[in-house]
């Protein structure tokens, strides 16, 4: 062999094994770091109970996404896609030398450089070299080639199979949509399994052109490349002939539903319980058509709203059950962005007023207190934290009615004999059962808040004191509240309070005749079947609300401003009541308890009481001298004493406490007489106010209650006026009293009568 030819085919073979060695460099040369470890890009999808969704929470990269495992990819959804992108897919090496060489060509005669010719394998490239490393957006030749190298790479380590799932789970679809899976459900509403080949051919061609080809926008734009991917897959014999013209005939209709979000605020709870790695799809408790029914029922008191100047409201419903959440709305309107409505008022806390009272009166019933027990409803006055400050509590309607029944007092919402009780229980205690009942709110001491927290003067979460209330509903037991279906924690929570106190507590918010002396008849607490209910009006009227419960639902309903401007004279009666009426039938129904007998009980009732005739005013054993008579709910065997209050229907002997309320306000019968005309004989003094007593303006009354009963010791048949710092403010006969609308300041009120006798009391309104 001559030497030029033994140099030439050495140089050949030396070319030839520098491109073996430079194609096996090429081809088992290593993968960048982390290009195949990345976390499948999923959003998290949240369903109703009965698995209508109700919200999708994008993935980390903002996309709506979906994972199809290589093993479950559609065949059909396969050969479109080949069809249209990379019809020598099963056979390349990772690059295609004829797509290549076509994409050259072009870019030569346009004289520019274009992303042509490139192969699904060199897609998939691109694609996880942009989420491992932020390259999206990079073009050029060293992109084109890296992506190259990459994809060789990946041939060598993935099956074809493996990297044509990749493709389809990381292929942009238009609209934020990431991978085939969400594409078809977004589109068609259906899982990419099912997809006819016409709408596997519609889904194949987006990816090119996302954004041009948005079927939101103009479904037809897609259909003319959609036209030629189902003539391709005939070609290449995945579709006959007769096939191919039913697919061109059907008529695709795309889905343009918005996105669901029912339930923001529930969602949002939801996803922050969910923790960092959440499952792809959560099954919620949320009942998604009582939802709407909240939401509806809300809008179409909207008008009743805006005459309160109330524009926000939370509403739940509980399952006592099962400790499930049936419905959650936060504000009324999430979109509402000028009056927070993305604020969750369900966990905010607000002054509850007296929508706390019955937890105070659990509290009693746990002790030696029964419905029967006598609560004075009489002015008192209890030290607070400040010294020389007082704190005298008032009813709604500034009336004192004296001695008053638990049950009456509890069903009438009465602040005096509340506060009173709250006295007799001790607040150390009433805050160790808030606390046990699972309010977070109750962070401070026992001086701090005083006997009025039992009138709701701090902040509790609607949520929790729903969950409080449904242990009323389930005879004592707490219940742990739920987001989740099939969740495998307890729903038992620990006991609260005794059968007997959960079923009398129970007995007298569903009584509709003992609050009817303060609430009147059929309004919005009353319901064709038994139903324990509350209401609550907080201060200055800046909160309202109203709760209630059956055997099987709780219901609460918070209605407010976020940013606390008063609602205009609303109570929790006229202000949440008509919410509460509305979502409570719509609850009730579906728990099936609107079938219940109406009068029967709402809870049952618990081994060893009895129905008890009583005096209506002593609470004690009637005896035939009692003018009004009333059955009780009462111990068995435990009757107590025969009244002693009575003799010949009228009252002749008040206990001590009330014998100045009998004189002042009591009714006009022998007794109160008698007690009026022993007073004669005495000096004149001043009752009420007592003398260097301190007063707060109590903001939760209307300007009208802000009075000051003015009395005084005096003969019966004396007149005596009236004067505060010198003015007069008015007469009335000894045994009357003149209502001092309550001025902030220090001042002197004075008693004077007709024999020129005077008394004087110092006081300060603050």
């Amino acid at each position: 062999m001559k030497p030029g030819s033994r140099r030439r085919r050495q140089l050949i073979l030396g070319a030839v094994a520098a491109v073996i060695v430079a194609l096996t460099w090429l081809r088992l040369g290593p993968l960048p770091a982390g290009l195949l470890s990345i976390r499948h890009p999923e959003s998290i999808e949240l369903l109703s109970r009965d698995g209508e969704p109700l919200y999708e929470a994008r993935a980390g990269d903002g996309s709506r996404a979906s994972w199809l495992d290589d093993d479950r990819l559609p065949p059909t959804l396969v050969d479109a896609t080949i069809a249209a992108e990379d019809r020598r897919f099963w056979n390349h090496p990772g690059v295609d030398p004829v797509a290549i060489l076509r994409a050259t060509l072009r870019d030569v005669r346009r004289r520019r450089f274009a992303e042509g010719g490139s192969t699904i394998t060199q897609q998939v490239a691109k694609l996880l070299l942009a989420r491992s490393e932020a390259t999206a957006g990079r073009r050029g030749l060293i992109a084109k080639l890296r992506e190259t190298v990459t994809a060789v790479r990946l041939e060598h380590r993935l099956s074809k199979r493996q990297i044509i799932a990749l493709y389809l789970n990381l292929a942009p679809y238009g609209n934020q949509l990431t991978g085939a899976q969400r594409a078809a459900r977004a589109y068609f509403d259906r899982d990419a399994t099912l997809l006819t080949p016409a709408q596997a051919a519609f889904l194949a061609a987006l990816p090119q052109r996302p954004s041009s080809f948005n079927p939101y926008r103009d479904a037809n734009k897609a259909l003319p490349r959609q036209q030629r991917i189902l003539v391709q897959m005939a070609l290449l014999g995945r579709l006959t002939p007769d096939q191919v013209g039913a697919a061109l005939r059907e008529r695709l209709d795309v889905n343009r539903a918005t996105p669901p979000f029912t339930a923001p605020h529930f969602v949002d709870r939801v996803l922050a319980a969910a923790g960092a790695a959440p499952p792809r799809q959560i099954v919620t408790t949320l009942d998604a058509s009582l939802q709407r029914d909240v939401l509806g029922i809300i809008r179409a008191e909207r008008a009743a709203l805006d005459r309160i100047a109330a524009h926000n409201v939370a509403a739940v419903v509980l399952d006592n059950r099962t400790g499930e959440w049936l419905a959650w709305e936060g504000s009324g309107n999430y979109g509402d962005a000028e009056h927070g409505g993305a604020i969750d008022g369900v966990i905010t806390p607000r002054q509850p007023g007296s929508a706390l009272k019955p937890f105070t009166y659990a509290v009693a019933f746990d002790g030696t207190e029964s419905p029967a027990s006598v609560l004075p409803d009489i002015p008192s006055y209890y030290p607070t934290a400040q010294d020389g400050v007082v704190y005298a509590p008032h009813n709604y309607d500034n009336q004192f009615r004296g001695p008053l029944l638990a049950r009456r007092a509890l069903a009438g919402s009465e602040n005096v004999p509340a506060v009173a009780l709250a006295s007799r229980v001790g607040i150390p205690n009433l805050l160790r059962f808030f606390r046990d009942a699972g309010f977070t709110t109750f962070e401070k001491t026992a001086d701090h808040y005083g006997v009025g927290v039992t009138l709701g003067d701090a902040e509790v979460r609607l949520d929790q004191l729903v969950t409080a209330y449904a242990a009323f509903a389930r005879g004592g037991q707490a219940v742990t509240p739920r987001f989740l279906r099939g969740s495998t924690q307890s729903v038992d929570g620990s006991r609260l309070m005794s059968e007997r106190a959960a079923f009398w507590i129970t007995d007298i918010l569903s009584d509709d005749d003992a609050r009817a002396y303060a609430f009147g008849r059929g309004g919005s607490l009353e319901f064709p079947f038994p139903v324990a209910a509350k209401t609550g009006t907080s201060t200055a009227y800046h909160d309202n609300w109203a709760l209630g419960y059956t055997r099987s639902v709780t219901v609460g309903v918070w209605v407010g401003n976020f940013d606390r401007r008063p609602l205009t004279g609303s109570s929790g009666v006229s202000g949440a009541g008509p919410i509460f009426h509305a979502i409570m039938l719509a609850a009730a129904h579906r728990a099936g308890d609107d079938v219940l007998v109406a009068g029967a009980a709402t809870s049952a009732r618990p081994e060893g009481l009895s129905r008890q005739r009583i005096c209506a005013l002593s609470g004690m054993t009637a005896s035939a001298r009692c003018p009004n008579q009333i059955e009780e709910w009462l111990p068995a065997g435990g009757a107590g004493d025969v009244c002693t209050w009575h003799r010949s229907e009228q009252v002749v002997s008040w206990p001590s406490e009330y014998r100045a309320w009998a004189a002042a306000f009591g009714p006009r019968q022998p007794g109160a007489a008698a007690l009026a005309a022993s007073s004669a004989t005495e000096s004149l003094r001043v009752l009420n106010p007592p003398d260097g007593a301190t007063y707060l303006i109590d903001p939760t009354l209307r300007r009208e209650f802000q009075t000051l009963p003015l009395r005084a010791a005096a003969a019966q048949q004396a007149t005596i006026e009236w004067q505060v710092d010198g003015r007069p403010v008015g007469r009335a006969a000894g045994d009357a009293s003149v209502a001092w609308p309550l001025s902030a300041g220090r001042h002197v009120v004075s008693a004077r009568d007709s024999d020129g006798r005077q008394a004087d009391a110092a006081i300060v309104v603050k």
